[in-house]
């Protein structure tokens, strides 16, 4: 092609026309400038296909982890209603005998199965552990740029802050539990409810009360919390922003 070109210019050369020749030569320029900028947007192109496949890449991650972080979370919550019911019936059963002198008898024996039922529920725990590998990987490299979506860039930014928030209440929660509740119950009764009077005395008092009291306090708070900090809405949203798209 450019032998014959060449032989073009030269044969308009050597029969001296000149403006023929110039007119060639523009014609030859613009056809080299289309081929610049032919070239120029086929590898635009490429580097688009090329963004484009690792902004999915990503996004299956992500859209992946939040979606193991919302099952478990949605767990999370059903076990805190649970173990707040299960509170909360614990205090009004323990209302059926004498504070002042507590004993199990006939009037309130049937009860004993429901205060150890009620008790191993009240006083577990199940902590939030979400999946934070392919957020964390984005945020820390210089690929953030190819997450096209405003909307789904400002709530990966937010995560974080938003996860935060609520693991803040639910580590209040854990350290009341284990380190307040559970080393004085380890010491001064038997949830089985036996007949050793201390037990039972150290069961129905007034600090116990207050340790059944603090946990439901702070059951609650992590369930009005998980909303109001915006924890399961968020999930939701990145989950939504992250769904494969049909470009069929």
């Amino acid at each position: 092609m450019l032998k014959f070109f060449r032989k073009i210019r030269q044969k308009l050369l050597s029969e001296k026309k000149y403006s023929n020749y110039f007119l060639y030569a523009i014609g030859e320029i613009v056809l080299v400038v289309i081929g610049i900028l032919i070239a120029l947007q086929i590898n635009n192109w490429n580097e688009q296909v090329k963004e484009l496949e690792k902004e999915q890449a990503f996004l299956e991650e992500i859209n992946l982890d939040f979606k193991s972080n919302k099952i478990q979370l949605d767990s999370i919550i059903n076990y805190n209603k649970v173990s707040l019911h299960a509170g909360s019936r614990l205090l009004e059963i323990i209302q059926n005998f004498d504070l002042k002198n507590p004993k199990v008898d006939e009037s309130n024996a049937h009860l004993t199965d429901s205060i150890r039922y009620y008790y191993g529920l009240v006083w577990r725990n199940k902590s939030f552990n979400p999946k934070n590998g392919s957020v964390e990987a984005l945020l820390n490299s210089s690929s953030f740029d190819v997450i096209k979506n405003d909307t789904l860039r400002r709530n990966l930014i937010s995560w974080k802050d938003v996860l935060n928030d609520y693991l803040e209440e639910e580590e209040f929660a854990i350290n009341f539990l284990f380190y307040e509740y559970r080393p004085w119950a380890r010491e001064n009764f038997d949830p089985d409810l036996n007949d050793d009077p201390e037990y039972i005395t150290a069961f129905f008092s007034k600090r116990h009360r207050n340790f059944l009291n603090q946990r439901a306090g702070d059951l609650y708070n992590n369930l009005t919390t998980v909303e109001e900090e915006g924890v399961t809405a968020m999930i939701d949203n990145i989950i939504r922003l992250t769904e494969p798209k049909d470009y069929d």
